[in-house]
């Protein structure tokens, strides 16, 4: 498949970082192209980034307390299915937390160019980091990685 060769590749937190940037750094060219009153927009844009943060520091602190790896680049290394904590609502709160990030972030600088980055992202890290993820897991876990996600949907 073309693409095959990202999958696993780009470490989400590197992805999310550049996708800040890019945000911010465009973010003079775009300013107020939503029309929202910018106090209002940098205050639900900063509830929304900080939620979002919370959401990913939490997905990690779940992950150690389950003795797994936090390395998204290899979840061969998982040593188990981790489904508490956040996971019980999400299989994937650190990415979620992500794009929640990059999404406050183009709420609270009006970027509509930061919502498109937004999704950008989110798509990225679905075709090359979840999915291949997913797989690797249903080869290693089998039946319980399939009933989890059978409870548990992929973001919310």
């Amino acid at each position: 498949m073309r693409g095959d060769w990202l999958e696993l590749r780009v470490p989400p937190l590197a992805l999310t970082i550049a996708a800040a940037t890019v945000v911010v750094v465009a973010s003079p060219l775009h300013a107020g192209a939503m029309a929202i009153d910018p106090v209002i927009a940098y205050f639900a844009g900063s509830v929304i980034a900080f939620a979002g943060l919370a959401l990913a520091v939490r997905g990690v602190i779940d992950f150690r307390r389950g003795r797994t790896t936090v390395d998204p680049r290899h979840p061969e290394r998982s040593t188990r299915i981790v489904t508490d904590g956040v996971y019980r609502w999400t299989r994937n709160p650190m990415y979620l937390g992500f794009v929640l990030l990059l999404l406050g972030l183009a709420v609270a600088l009006q970027s509509a160019f930061g919502l498109l980055v937004t999704a950008l992202s989110a798509s990225f890290l679905q075709r090359f980091q979840i999915a291949p993820e997913e797989r690797v897991l249903g080869a290693q876990f089998g039946a319980d990685y399939a009933a989890y996600r059978a409870r548990v949907r992929r973001w919310l």
